[in-house]
């Protein structure tokens, strides 16, 4: 169990997504700051910290080796729809606990951005880089 659970994959991840993180926090803090509204403060921390989740998901965490334009049309379109679905739970979930609960915006972001790293872990590994694509 615990060599499934501590593997090179998972401590990549771990890292990649702690790197992912603290990118998107910036972001989001950076914005939250000059005063734009919590939905659009997310989707832009949310557009950067996808990118670049994309490249090191790729590269480092799941070594996806295939370039081939058709392969990545397959790779990215189901990457990027899994990290919508994750995006758009955030962006309600941050607006119902921020809007209408009226708790601090920048906790609520932490909060709702660990969960997404774990569903978007699920994600990538089930979905978009399975080494069988």
């Amino acid at each position: 169990m615990k060599n499934k659970l501590f593997n090179r994959e998972t401590i990549t991840y771990l890292i990649c997504g702690g790197a992912t993180f603290f990118l998107s926090i910036a972001v989001f803090w950076l914005c939250d700051r000059l005063g734009m509204h919590v939905a659009v403060s997310n989707t832009i921390s949310t557009i950067i910290a996808v990118a670049f989740a994309y490249i090191v998901n790729k590269m480092v965490v799941f070594r996806s080796a295939s370039w081939k334009p058709a392969f990545l049309v397959r790779e990215i379109s189901a990457f990027l729809s899994g990290r919508f679905a994750t995006y758009a739970g955030e962006t309600v979930l941050l607006t119902l606990l921020v809007d209408i609960l009226g708790l601090d915006s920048f906790i609520c972001k932490l909060v709702t951005t660990t969960l997404v790293i774990i569903a978007n872990y699920l994600i990538s590994k089930k979905v978009v880089f399975r080494p069988d694509r």
